[in-house]
């Protein structure tokens, strides 16, 4: 059988808030898209001021849709039950989330903000016939979170601008009646913008290592908290590192570094969710 070589890193976090983990990477394999990621798709938020309500869901229901697509990723919502979550690149990510996608597996969390859309005078047509519209510009930005590393993959604002003819009286332009034109801009707007979205979330997702961790350890049977959701399959071997050096940013985020190499294990039996596996030989292996 063909010899897989992954690297998994386990890793004691030895301040507050830091868990044990494990880094696995594919790096014999094109753009590191095996074994899957698990990717947790987090509701919109909006901050365009005009009560979108389900157009929040239907953004990252359709982000999710083009990235499930690509068959690249194993996607998941967030629990719609548990409170909202918003996400800002210069702080630091909700430990409750972040828990949440520690203790789910996940690979990483990505955020959707729609920013406040730009409505600007202009006109439509052509002269003598120009008719008074407005040029819209509505605009995303699409940050995603490192579950393992807790780092920053991505952050990137996507913006289109299209014109829309200005259907308002001038008293109504005065008052600022302008949610509908709005509204009518980000439907149009959105479809494009999803798709360099998902374009963008991939090509940053593939760039990264796949992230696992050792769960249990007896002897010499380990479970890792990966399976046949990832594609993992019997026969691959993983390296396993220790913990390393924590770090503390500017903003004060904790990082963890991987450490020095524990020993390999073999994946000998898959089930859906989780592998066990045996040491290849005598290493330092914990949950």
């Amino acid at each position: 059988m063909k010899r897989f070589c992954i690297l998994l890193t386990t890793i004691i976090l030895l301040f507050a808030g830091c868990g044990m983990r494990a880094l696995v990477t594919s790096q014999r394999f094109v753009d590191n898209d095996w074994p899957r990621k698990r990717v947790m798709v987090m509701p919109a938020t909006d901050l365009t001021g005009i009560a979108l309500h389900e157009s929040t869901d239907t953004i990252s229901e359709g982000l999710t849709k083009i990235l499930r697509e690509t068959g690249s990723f194993n996607l998941y919502p967030h629990n719609k039950t548990k409170k909202s979550y918003s996400f800002t690149p210069e702080e630091s990510i909700d430990p409750e989330l972040l828990a949440e996608a520690k203790e789910r597996g996940m690979n990483a969390i990505i955020f959707e903000t729609i920013n406040p859309i730009e409505l600007n005078p202009a006109k439509s047509g052509i002269w003598p016939f120009r008719k008074k519209a407005w040029s819209c510009t509505v605009s995303m930005n699409i940050d995603i979170i490192d579950v393992t590393s807790e780092t920053l993959l991505l952050s990137k604002e996507i913006a289109e601008t299209i014109t829309l003819s200005a259907q308002e009286t001038a008293e109504e332009t005065q008052k600022g009646s302008t949610a509908e034109t709005k509204k009518q801009a980000l439907k149009e707007c959105f479809p494009d913008i999803l798709k360099e979205a998902a374009h963008a979330a991939s090509l940053s997702l593939k760039k990264e290592v796949w992230t696992g961790r050792i769960v249990f350890v007896d002897k010499n049977e380990i479970i890792i908290n990966a399976g046949s959701d990832v594609e993992l399959r019997p026969g691959v071997v993983v390296e396993v590192f220790c913990e390393g050096q924590c770090i503390t940013s500017f903003n004060e985020q904790t990082y963890q570094l991987p450490g020095p190499k524990a020993g390999e294990i073999k994946i000998v039996s898959v089930q859906q969710l989780c592998s066990f596996a045996e040491p290849l030989k005598e290493g330092d292996f914990k949950p």
